[in-house]
């Protein structure tokens, strides 16, 4: 029983994560039509700042000998020893903890926008393939910056986290993955408004016709701008928490492979549609998560890491050829679902009810 509410912990920590990203993804993608092969570089931008900086404000907080803190030498001797003094200097300040915790979380959006921003403004006025190429070898730089820029998660060994919710005691981990699942929720419910506003709509134009957009008035690269920095924000924040929630930040977690983790989610989801990204992320961690807790117990000619992607290619390539639109396809927007259309007695003309 034990093992099966651990497993389900796991499960919904790493479902609110990936939840986000393809979220995020499928505003930028789905809604906007712009192909972000970079996803993993404002994710990691998230968790970046988040192993910079956390572990060090916490450890001034009891007192720390400031050596320790900034000499990075010694920070990368001694950054697992401050994590654990922090985490118990945490357990008896439940009010810093979670000021902390929003902190980082502002801070990893913060971050992932700027990046967002600063990769996207040069960019956007590229063809679409372009675009996309620019992104992925943004989001490559930027993990070898952090493999080989010290000061900030110490390179290769990278740096340990305090546990922010050590206050709840034997409930930590129960409250820390309730917090994680109610910032995701708060998520989905943004991007809905968003993508059901007048911005939603202009999105699906730019998608759809972005010449014909443009005529209309729309400023179509300000508008990638925004999008990719938006989604780029949420995609920083859902790295915090994967950072808080692990407890470590290493730079070579972060590969593009993460990135087309994100694009598999949405893609056997269904792009265009907010349900069918969080399914697609669903899916996809239920399987990942069942493989991992199962992996050992199936004999195989091969290495089981492999089994894998063994079956999310299987998975990704039976969808595409059976279901190309995804699980859940997008669905024509509402002013579209609710126009019938009728003839009037004295012109034949479409009428809208």
């Amino acid at each position: 029983m034990a093992e099966l509410f651990s497993f389900l912990l796991g499960l919904a920590a790493f479902y609110s994560i990936y939840q986000m990203l393809a979220l995020s993804l499928n505003l930028e993608y789905g809604y906007g039509g712009l192909p972000n092969f970079g996803k993993v570089m404002f994710f990691a931008g998230g968790a970046f700042v988040t192993g910079a900086l956390l572990t060090r404000l916490v450890a001034l907080s009891p007192g720390a000998p400031p050596d320790m803190v900034w000499d990075v030498s010694k920070f990368k001797i001694y950054n697992t020893l401050l994590a654990t003094r922090g985490s118990g200097y945490l357990a008896t300040n439940p009010l810093l903890a979670l000021t902390l915790f929003a902190l980082m979380l502002i801070l990893g959006a913060g971050v992932g926008a700027l990046l967002g921003i600063l990769a996207s403004y040069p960019a956007v006025r590229l063809r679409e393939d372009y675009l996309g190429v620019t992104l992925i070898v943004s989001g490559e730089l930027l993990r070898i910056v952090a493999r080989n820029y010290e000061p900030l998660v110490c390179g290769t060994l990278g740096v340990s986290v305090p546990n922010l919710f050590a206050w709840a005691g034997t409930y930590s981990e129960l409250i820390k993955v309730g917090s994680m699942v109610a910032v995701s929720t708060a998520t989905v419910l943004l991007i809905n408004i968003m993508v059901n506003s007048p911005y939603g709509r202009a999105l699906r134009a730019m998608r759809d016709q972005e010449a014909a957009a443009a005529s209309l008035g729309k400023d179509v690269v300000l508008l990638k701008i925004k999008t990719l920095a938006v989604g780029s924000a949420i995609a920083g924040a859902a790295g915090s928490m994967y950072a808080m929630y692990l407890g470590a930040v290493v730079a070579d977690e972060f590969t593009p492979l993460k990135t087309f983790i994100v694009w598999l989610m949405v893609v056997m989801g269904g792009a265009g549609n907010n349900a069918g990204a969080c399914l697609g992320a669903l899916t996809y961690i239920g399987i990942d998560r069942a493989l991992t807790l199962f992996k050992h117990l199936i004999p195989l000619p091969f290495d089981v890491n492999y089994l894998y992607y063994t079956v999310m290619g299987v998975a990704l390539i039976l969808l595409l050829m059976y279901r190309p639109e995804g699980i859940l396809p997008e669905r024509p927007g509402r002013l579209y679902a609710t126009t019938e259309i009728s003839s009037d007695s004295r012109g034949g003309q479409a009428a809208p009810h």
